[in-house]
């Protein structure tokens, strides 16, 4: 891949500072590359939150980018290994950027430079990453969804996560939800196997799941082809906080007059989407930079840090790469279900959308609940 042209200015900046890293503090930048190398297995993960072999393999493959300054071979791969692992320590751990510049004796803007230069990185991994099921992938899915609760067609599940935030200075209001701090929102779908197969993060916190979930590309693109994104009559399943759409199942609303049907429905439709639950959990809980981004104003990005990790995230799922985060104190925080609600849509569009809304509601949960229990 060629360097971006985009980053050939900043090369001017961050190459001679790698440089100077590699050969003007070796001592230093040795010992602390070699204290990695030296950690097994298991203090290498709970450090770095990744195995040892993926980070091998992304680090080569960073390397090769274009995105790391370029002098020779060799200090081109300990470059790529000292921002890959600097990058890894950072969205590891909560500690401020400041303790990190002192821990490694870096200047914060040469740390900033090197995060952001992995992140642009790491976004060229999205689309192939963070992939939609198609093919006999969507067998699969719905295969491992059935498996759990026995509703068939299932093809992923739909939530939102709350990112804590520094107080922007534009706008913040937008930002301040109503559990009482800063977020931006991370709307994601998972597969049964707690693998991203869309994500869509940045709407303010104040957003509720609904306006952030009509704000998406997702939205836009199944409203108009959804016999594309979801063949052979499959469907997402979301909370009550979501719309019932001919491809998203939300459950029945439980107004005291359920029946006793509609109540296990209920509780077959929760329990498989718990599935996006332990996603959300395993995400913060091995990324713990996400239980509070507070080194930044930029939203962007605090953003591509938040991708960047869901990108991750499907790099361990695919290597089967599972580690219990529970003793980490996760301050687990998701849903925004009971947000002040303002005024997106005008209410004359919403007029002359509910009618249909209610007719498809009625049929799509229908048809789902009678395939259960006729």
């Amino acid at each position: 891949m060629n360097r971006p042209e985009n980053h050939e200015e900043e090369d001017l900046i961050l190459g001679p500072e790698l440089h100077f890293l590699i050969h003007g503090r070796r001592h230093r930048v040795d010992n602390f590359l070699k204290i990695i190398d030296s950690w097994s297995y298991i203090e290498f993960k709970r450090r770095l939150r990744l195995p040892r072999q993926i980070t091998i393999k992304l680090i080569g493959e960073l390397g090769k980018s274009g995105y790391i300054p370029e002098y020779n071979d060799e200090y081109r791969y300990k470059s790529a290994k000292l921002c890959f692992l600097l990058f890894l320590w950072y969205i590891a751990n909560t500690e401020p950027l400041k303790t990190l510049s002192n821990k490694f004796d870096l200047p914060t803007s040469c740390i900033f430079h090197i995060l952001r230069r992995v992140l642009a990185w790491l976004l060229t991994k999205v689309n192939t990453s963070i992939t939609w099921p198609r093919g006999i992938d969507v067998d699969v899915v719905c295969e491992g969804f059935k498996a759990q609760q026995g509703i068939p067609n299932i093809l992923g599940v739909i939530d939102c996560m709350q990112i804590r935030i520094k107080k922007p200075p534009v706008d913040a209001r937008d930002y301040y939800n109503r559990q009482k701090f800063y977020s931006i929102s991370l709307e994601a779908i998972v597969d049964s196997d707690l693998r991203f197969t869309n994500v869509y993060c940045g709407s303010p916190g104040f957003l509720t799941d609904t306006q952030v979930f009509r704000k998406s590309m997702l939205f836009h693109i199944a409203s108009s082809q959804s016999s594309i994104m979801f063949p052979r009559n499959t469907f997402l399943i979301g909370d009550s906080a979501y719309p019932s759409l001919p491809w998203l199942v939300p459950p029945f609303r439980d107004s005291g007059y359920l029946t006793s049907q509609q109540v296990e429905f209920n509780y077959l439709h929760s329990s498989t989407r718990m599935v996006i639950d332990k996603t959300f959990e395993q995400l913060k809980g091995r990324f713990r930079r996400l239980k509070f981004i507070n080194d930044y104003y930029n939203i962007e990005f605090i953003i591509h840090t938040v991708i960047a990790a869901c990108v991750l995230h499907n790099y361990c799922v695919n290597a089967f790469d599972i580690y219990d985060f529970s003793n980490d104190d996760v301050d687990f925080q998701h849903g925004i279900h009971d947000l002040v609600q303002p005024q997106l849509y005008s209410q004359n569009t919403e007029e002359i959308n509910q009618p249909n809304r209610r007719a498809v509601r009625i049929d799509r949960r229908t048809q789902v609940f009678h395939e259960i229990f006729s």
